[in-house]
């Protein structure tokens, strides 16, 4: 079974997939989402299997906030890696999820 990891990122997406590929091989805690492998019993898929874009973007301020909305997206649909600690709550994609779900 294979799961999709959504990436925004604006480091090279075959360096992030072999960050988190060393630390499943090493069951380092570097990696929240080699964790979750581990964690489960999955085994780690290949990166078109495994990634996919979520947003294409240089680094900046506005990366940074696409990074925290698809985090939260994935924390209101209870599918999230992160640690509940580093999730705030947010009125403004609250509003942004509300007017998007069907």
């Amino acid at each position: 079974m294979h799961y999709s990891y959504g990436f925004v990122t604006g480091r090279s997406f075959s360096i992030r997939y072999n960050e988190h590929k060393l630390a499943f091989r090493n069951n380092s805690h570097t990696s929240k989402f080699a964790q979750h492998l581990i964690d489960h019993a999955h085994s780690f898929g290949i990166m078109h299997d495994t990634m996919q874009v979520l947003q294409n973007h240089k680094k900046s301020a506005h990366l940074n906030t696409l990074e925290r909305y698809y985090i939260h997206v994935e924390y209101a649909d209870n599918n999230h890696l992160n640690d509940s600690y580093t999730i705030f709550p947010n009125a403004i994609f609250d509003t942004l999820l509300k007017t998007h779900s069907p």
